[in-house]
């Protein structure tokens, strides 16, 4: 195992350390901003692998045949001191419909009174809130979710459960998420969505991305069937 710190600078001029281990490289910016400029710019560059970013941090992936991991940190490093400015071309704003019934929305009555609302209360405020898209991550095409309204803390599930259905929009406060697979998890869930969070099988798997900004519309269970037999779930 390798590793390598160097020092380099983006945009607000305060140095930044780059770690490589093996065939990654990591390293922390300043804010969400710096992460949504810094990976848009170096994503889709053929010597990397893979991007992945985080809230305050930013991580690719090299080929050790390729590259060394000083030619790759030289590399990266070049490219973060092209980053000169925060703006980010943000992709289109995308509307997300939900289905809020009891079948999929099992915390909304505890959600409901967490929040002091009534349930169709809950459901007229939470398709009203407007958010944006922080990162992917925990699974392909999970998408984290922040809402730039006051909300008060919700908090995470006393207990995980053991499967929360694909398409479950869960919030714990002004976090939200998106499970895009069947899996465990503490989120409470206030209810689902009929559309695919990730299709391997696209040109662009994930349906939502970095730094975009996503609603809610609330919708019926037969919308719900409806939208769901038309794309084959």
């Amino acid at each position: 195992m390798s590793a390598i710190q160097i020092t380099t600078k983006i945009t607000t001029k305060i140095a930044i350390k780059i770690h490589a281990c093996d065939d990654w490289l990591s390293c922390q910016l300043d804010d969400l901003s710096a992460v949504h400029a810094a990976s848009t710019a170096i994503r889709g560059q053929a010597m990397w692998q893979e991007v992945v970013s985080g809230l305050d941090s930013l991580a690719v992936q090299f080929d050790p045949a390729r590259l060394t991991p000083r030619e790759a940190v030289e590399i990266f490093q070049r490219q973060l001191q092209e980053v000169t400015d925060y703006k980010v071309l943000q992709t289109a704003p995308v509307t997300i419909p939900v289905c809020y019934d009891a079948e999929f929305a099992p915390d909304r009555e505890w959600i409901a009174e967490k929040l002091g609302l009534s349930t169709a209360a809950l459901i007229k405020w939470h398709s009203g809130l407007r958010f944006n898209v922080t990162m992917l991550g925990f699974m392909p095409g999970f998408a984290y979710l922040q809402c730039s309204d006051d909300i008060p803390e919700i908090g995470r599930l006393p207990k995980p459960r053991q499967k929360v259905a694909a398409g479950s929009v869960g919030i714990i406060g002004d976090q939200s998420c998106i499970y895009s697979f069947s899996s465990p998890g503490g989120w409470p869930i206030i209810g689902r969505t009929p559309v695919p969070l990730f299709d391997p099988a696209k040109d662009k798997p994930a349906l939502l991305s970095a730094n975009q900004a996503v609603s809610f519309r609330p919708i019926d269970r037969a919308e719900y069937d409806a939208i769901a037999r038309e794309i084959g779930r």
